[in-house]
């Protein structure tokens, strides 16, 4: 879990009228683990769950804490200011989307300034998944002039001095020579690059690698500029809501942007979204009795807005911070978490039952490690995926993919048929890393099945993926004998042909007349596509 590290002081004076006993009893009850906790150092370290991306500033422990603790409760309003900034994009292929947010009259020293990159690299790391999702680009506001502008440039065709340098270098410098931008090359391998500039040709950014040093933010700023860009229009608009309302908590005022372009719009939309709750089920599903009245109650201390309450149903409304709220049950919890789980009576269950490991989840333990015996690394990869990277990617011609209706990005649009395109993903993010690389998963595959009862069926599968500069056929074939042989399977190798793979250099595995895998070396065409380097 991501760790927080928070002055306790400044904690107490951000909640009210609290003691130390009381917050350190109320923190585990609110998804907040305390690592360490040395009062006589003013200084803690708090795991917070991953769900959580809100708490992962101390403004946002303070804001959770003081409602549950009933000093400030119900939903928060979040006067947004008239747009007086602009943001004009254009089409950027890397990071096609921005969202950018302004924070006026705010007081920073040291301390503060710390906690704020604190939390800019937390999201950066856990809901940008290190950058490549998210990024967050935090400006004095005052050093530049609008409007902004979002596009795309050469690799050459931009010189400015980068964030802790004092010389000016090229986008294609930066990535060669700047700590980060070696660091994050991977997430900017292309001729145009995205950049951010003001009106007068000065750059604030070269997103997701590094700021200007122009815009280098300092005790004395008063007023930010916040530039989230990434893959996914919600996340980035996500992130923009979550580190604009925190700062609010110190006494900021937000300001909205105007986004002219693909994206269109002003930002941050600080309106709550609403859901309907239904009494029965939440009664039902926490194994209590109350009242929609007490249920309003118990989730105005953890910052909901209840309205529209009628006959076995309400609707709440959902802060904008939260943004872990997907579905009922997600509020749900959150009455449990007010009402208190050790409240909460338990029950025996009315039928008796003897556990037992399931047998094929026993099967897959062992496959996983003889795995690890074999000197593979175990990777984890989502069922969710991009029906063109399960087909197109690899040269696959299939159709009959599980979709999904309304997905949110078309990064996940389908349920995988497929593991092995998601491990090519995987070694082409980790180019940096050292090698060879071998890495498998074995995990649910989808598949449509009209004789189901939900029409599809789960298959369980293992991939496995060998990467460095003389990989090659040899490698593969004593791993299949090896991993045969642990298992005492007979089994027999045959030619095959896969546009995914080789000409002559791949085939099926055989196991008592069934073609159970297959198994090749990579064809050029698809190592080009993942931008693999080696084979």
């Amino acid at each position: 879990m991501p760790l927080v590290e928070i002055d306790l002081a400044d904690l107490r004076r951000l909640i009210g009228s609290v003691n130390y006993d009381q917050i350190k009893e109320a923190m585990p009850l609110n998804k907040m683990e305390i690592d360490e906790w040395f009062e006589d150092k003013g200084k803690a370290k708090i795991e917070v769950t991953h769900d959580r991306i809100d708490l992962l500033s101390i403004e946002g422990m303070a804001r959770q804490l003081r409602a549950w603790l009933g000093i400030t409760t119900g939903l928060i309003k979040y006067p947004v200011l008239e747009p007086k900034i602009e943001m004009r994009t254009k089409s950027v292929a890397l990071r096609p989307y921005i969202v950018c947010g302004v924070i006026r009259d705010i007081t920073l020293d040291d301390y503060t300034l710390r906690c704020l990159m604190q939390f800019q690299e937390a999201i950066d790391f856990t809901l940008g998944r290190d950058r490549k999702k998210v990024a967050i680009g935090i400006h004095d506001l005052n050093k530049v002039e609008q409007p902004f502008y979002y596009k795309e440039v050469g690799l050459d065709e931009v010189a400015f001095v980068p964030l802790g340098f004092k010389k000016e270098m090229t986008i294609r410098e930066i990535i060669a020579k700047h700590p980060k931008g070696m660091q994050y090359a991977h997430l900017v391998n292309a001729e145009k690059v995205p950049i951010i500039v003001d009106k007068n040709n000065n750059v604030l950014s070269f997103p997701p690698i590094i700021n200007g040093e122009l815009t280098k933010v300092t005790e004395e700023t008063k007023d930010l500029f916040f530039e989230i860009t990434g893959t996914d229009m919600k996340s980035i608009s996500d992130a923009l809501n979550i580190i604009t309302t925190s700062l609010y908590e110190r006494g900021a005022k937000i300001e909205g942007v105007k986004i002219k372009g693909k994206v269109k719009g002003v930002f941050p939309d600080l309106e709550p979204r609403q859901l309907r709750i239904n009494v029965s089920m939440a009664n039902s599903v926490l194994g209590i009795n109350i009242s929609a009245s007490e249920m309003k109650v118990l989730l105005e201390r953890m910052g909901y807005g209840v309205v529209n309450i009628g006959k076995g149903r309400f609707d709440v409304l959902i802060p904008p911070y939260r943004t872990d709220i997907l579905h009922p049950i997600d509020v749900i919890e959150d009455i449990a978490i007010a009402y208190g789980y050790n409240d909460i009576k338990p029950e025996l269950p009315k039928l008796p039952t003897i556990g037992k490991e399931d047998e094929r989840e026993r099967v897959t333990n062992i496959i996983r490690m003889s795995m690890v015996g074999l000197g593979f690394q175990e990777v984890l990869n989502f069922t969710l995926t991009s029906k063109e990277k399960q087909t197109d990617f690899v040269k696959i011609k299939d159709k009959d993919f599980v979709e999904i209706k309304n997905p949110v990005s078309k990064e996940y649009n389908v349920c995988r048929k497929y593991i092995f395109p998601l491990l090519l993903d995987v070694l082409s993010s980790n180019k940096h890393r050292r090698f060879p690389q071998k890495i498998f998963e074995i995990g649910d595959c989808v598949f449509l099945d009209n004789s189901a009862d939900v029409r599809t069926r789960n298959v369980r599968k293992m991939a496995a993926a060998i990467s460095y500069s003389s990989a090659g056929l040899a490698d593969i074939l004593s791993v299949i004998n090896a991993f045969m042989n642990a298992f005492d399977i007979k089994y027999e190798l045959k030619p095959a042909h896969s546009e995914s793979f080789i000409k002559g250099r791949c085939g099926d595995i055989i196991v008592e007349k069934e073609n159970i895998g297959y198994f090749g070396e990579l064809h050029p065409a698809v190592l080009n596509t993942f931008d693999l380097e080696k084979p």
